[in-house]
This record gives structure tokens, C-alpha cells and sequence, in this order.
């Protein structure tokens, strides 16, 4: 939620400083450069508690971490945890399985 607020805030500021270079005659182009970069300055400068707080919200959704609002993710996760507990092997159990399965080939050669 904080991403859609961050980014209207920008883009209220974007389109206030465009309107006004548009109403000051500066002409289309120059309008939209100025009002990037104006846009830009004031939020970095401005709006940055609201840009981390974005950021982290952001960075918690990709990495996926479970916030207040995943309960019933939370509770899928764990039924379907329940149901392939024991049923798949873990990929570091898989690594120790396949050495020990070499080393005990190796030693039967060796034996031989």
C-alpha cells in the first residue's frame, strides 16, 4: 500500500509543476523535463521516510515474508508443509545421501 501512495504523491507533483510550466507558456517538452526533474528532486529530498517505507514493503513482497495480512497464506503453507513432510527430500539431505551412496560404491571397489 505504501508503493501506490509514494507513487501518487509523485505523481500529483509531476502533474502540479506540469500544469503549471504548461500555464506559464514554457511549451509541452520543456513541461514534462522540468516537471521530471522538479518531481524527482522534491521527492528524493522530501518524500524520503515515504520512499523507505515503500521500499521495504516492496522488499518484503519479493522476498517473501508473511505480513499481517498473510494469515490464510500462513495456514495453506503450513497444511501443505504437513503434507509433504517426509514425502520429499530436503536438497541438503539429497547431498548427503548421494556422497555416503559414492562412498560406500568406493569402498566396495576398493574391497573387490
Amino acid at each position: 500500500m505504501q508503493i501506490l501512495k509514494y507513487g501518487a504523491v509523485r505523481l500529483a507533483i509531476f502533474f502540479a509543476v506540469f500544469a503549471l510550466c504548461v500555464v506559464l507558456r514554457t511549451g509541452w517538452l520543456w513541461a514534462a523535463v522540468v516537471a521530471t526533474i522538479v518531481s524527482f528532486a522534491v521527492s528524493y529530498l522530501v518524500l524520503n521516510p515515504m520512499r523507505l517505507r515503500a521500499n521495504r514493503e516492496l522488499q518484503n513482497a519479493w522476498e517473501g515474508r508473511r505480513g499481517a495480512a498473510g494469515k490464510t497464506e500462513s495456514e495453506d503453507a503450513d497444511v501443505e508443509d504437513s503434507y509433504t513432510h517426509g514425502r520429499f527430500m530436503d536438497p541438503a539431505e539429497m547431498h548427503e545421501f548421494t556422497q555416503d551412496a559414492s562412498d560406500s560404491s568406493k569402498q566396495r571397489r576398493d574391497g573387490e
